[in-house]
């Protein structure tokens, strides 16, 4: 906790805690997972089992985030000419199908729980399941800022998606907070009706990590927008004439580029190639998710 409190007293003093942010977001959203599925099964409380789920979620992506950037980081070799950056998608997939396995079983239980409730026929959950939902939002909340800090001096979108998470939590659990206090009311429905939602969230969020996953394992395109900037910086180079194929496709965290320019016909061999190798310079310095090139070059014959 001295160390969270040490990035929020200034934004400089992220850099001491760059080393330890991705393991500090694996052992937090760890802890908290097993604490909150604790107290779910303690309290008979299904909104806080839903909780749980979310920081399950959060602590498999820090890990694939934490182990993915040192194997995908790897640089290609024989066996490996692409470089090493699939194995983060088929973790995500592995992981978003034991979610999607997790969350359909609490989805029935929840759904059969609020017509239990419906019909008074169910016990409300122990209160011990506000006070952790209350330490669920606080935590969050650190955790979200103290990872949004370092990945801002970082510039790194892993980890700005990580505190995105951590947010997005946060507020899951104010929400079940409420849901638990509004039962010593009486309204004994709103805490497996909360589960209920949370399930239903956490499918769509685990249809969309599968898709994604699926779609990296395929090497699918990037967008258009990013190819057109692709073209439009390396027509830019000089000694570049024409660009006639420009094609990126996902490789982990980052992309790998082929692409075709024309250079002047009564060009130099070793000045086509120099051209060539100052487009690669200028793609990859601008574009920091560049992992690769495969360049071709072709004179321009009029």
């Amino acid at each position: 906790m001295h160390e969270l409190s040490q990035c929020n007293i200034s934004y400089l003093e992220c850099g001491k805690c760059e080393k330890n942010a991705s393991w500090i977001a694996v052992f937090a959203n760890l802890l908290l997972a097993l604490f909150k599925a604790t107290v779910g099964i303690l309290s008979g409380s299904k909104a806080i089992l839903g909780d749980s789920l979310y920081s399950v979620k959060d602590f498999f992506t820090s890990l694939v985030v934490l182990i993915g950037i040192r194997i995908s980081g790897k640089p290609p070799d024989e066996n490996h000419p692409y470089g090493h950056g699939k194995i983060e998608f088929v973790a995500i997939f592995l992981i978003s199908l034991f979610l999607l396995i997790g969350t359909i079983f609490l989805f029935v239980h929840s759904v059969k729980d609020v017509w239990l409730a419906y019909n008074n026929q169910i016990e409300p959950p122990k209160f011990i399941a506000f006070w952790a939902a209350l330490i669920s939002v606080v935590a969050n909340y650190k955790l979200s800022t103290y990872l949004h800090c370092v990945g801002s001096k970082r510039q790194s979108p892993a980890m700005l998606a990580n505190a995105q998470h951590n947010h997005s939590d946060a507020i899951s659990s104010a929400l079940v907070a409420g849901a638990i206090l509004g039962t010593r009311f009486g309204f004994y429905i709103l805490d497996p009706l909360a589960a209920v939602i949370e399930t239903i969230d956490l499918l769509r969020l685990s249809v969309g990590m599968i898709n994604d996953s699926l779609k990296g394992m395929m090497d699918s395109s990037v967008s258009q927008s990013i190819t057109k900037d692709l073209e439009k910086t390396a027509s830019l180079v000089p000694g570049v004439k024409k660009i006639t194929r420009v094609l990126a496709r996902k490789v982990g965290q980052g992309i790998w580029v082929d692409i075709t320019i024309k250079v002047d016909q009564h060009q130099t061999m070793d000045d086509g190639y120099k051209i060539g190798q100052h487009v690669e310079e200028t793609l990859k310095n601008r574009f920091d998710f560049v992992e690769g090139i495969n360049l071709s070059i072709e004179p321009l014959i009029i």
